[in-house]
Order: C-alpha cells, then structure tokens, then sequence
C-alpha cells in the first residue's frame, strides 16, 4: 500500500512541476515586452466591414495558391535529394530539377505581387500609403520568419 501511494505522489509531483514549467514558458510570454501578437494587415489597415470581406476573399485565394506553390517545390526537393542519396543524379537530371524549384519560386513571387496588388485595389488613399509602409517592411525583413532585426546604422 505505501509503495503504491509513493507512485501516485511521484506522479502528482511530476505532474505539477509540468505545469509549472508549461505556465512558466508559455502562458508567462505574454507579460513579456519582446513577445509580439500575430501581425494582421487588416487590422493594421483598418478595414471597413465590405473591404473586410473583400480581403478575407483575396486572403484565402492567396494562401491556397501559396501552398500549393510550397507543395510543389517540396516534392521537387524532396525528388532532388532522394535521387541525390541513391545513385546520384546527373548534372542533366539537377539542372532541369532546380529550373523546376526556381520556377515555382518566381510564381509564388508572381503571386505574392498579385496578392498586394489585389489588396491595394480595396484600400482607400490613406490605407494605400499604410500598405506602401507595410509592403516595405515585409521586403526589407530580416532574421527568423516574422521577426524584425533593429536597422543597422
């Protein structure tokens, strides 16, 4: 009987040093100054109930577009490096693989023009020049994926 209450109080004792590190590490990011909320452009540019609409419209066209443009160069990468670890692959096979990725690439860059250019169309003056801001920042982004690095002077 003893043995079996030591299981269940190692148990509870794991259990609670879990949560803890989980409310520590999670829940606690958001007193955190460098912890950012997820950017939203149509917050960000204030949009009425109709432009709202419109950019839902244009924001789930592009990123289905968007993945199956990621799709695509995966499973050509993934076609380049299995080949690669079996039995090589010829210069011929690696030249016209990484055409294949590159041209995927530039039509997620097509896209991504289109998508801004979409977006642009429902905005009005002030919100074209918020967009201007916006589409600048995204070009100059630096580091990790949705993170800023300061400017370097």
């Amino acid at each position: 009987m003893m043995k079996k209450q030591t299981i269940l109080y190692l148990i509870l004792i794991v259990l609670f040093l879990s949560n803890a590190f989980f409310i520590h590490h999670h829940l606690g990011r958001h007193g955190n100054k460098e912890h950012r909320t997820r950017f939203s452009m149509a917050k960000e540019l204030k949009f009425n109930e109709v432009q709202q609409k419109a950019y839902d419209s244009i924001r789930s066209l592009h990123f289905d577009k968007m993945r199956l443009y990621s799709r695509k160069i995966t499973k050509l990468k993934e076609q380049l490096y299995k080949d690669n670890s079996e039995n090589g692959v010829t210069d011929m096979q690696l030249d016209s693989i990484t055409s294949l990725i590159a041209n995927e690439e530039k039509n997620k860059d097509l896209e991504m023009y289109a998508y801004f250019r979409s977006v642009r169309n429902i905005c009005d003056a002030q919100q074209k020049e918020k967009l201007t801001a916006i589409i600048k920042d995204a070009i100059n982004r630096r580091g990790r994926r949705g993170r800023f690095k300061a400017k370097e002077k």
